[in-house]
């Protein structure tokens, strides 16, 4: 092992320490735009209940509206 393969080792541990911390901590869904709703771990429980939220539709056909207005 040369010096060049140890610091490529090094570099790579040092990345993937905190990515391992940030999953443990924030579960699967750490960076999912509804991770404050979540527990961590999607489910498809977890998405079928959300998509008969009222709140979730309304929000749905707010963001199509504004799709159909800025593609024209």
């Amino acid at each position: 092992m040369n010096l060049a393969t140890i610091i490529a080792l090094l570099i790579v541990l040092a990345l993937f320490i905190p990515a391992s911390i940030y999953l443990y901590k924030n579960g699967t869904c750490g960076s999912c735009p509804d991770h404050g709703a979540c527990s961590g771990h999607c489910t498809h429980d977890l998405k079928r209940n959300l998509k008969k939220d009222p709140e979730y539709k309304e929000k749905n056909k707010q963001i199509d509206e504004i799709i159909k207005k800025h593609q024209l």
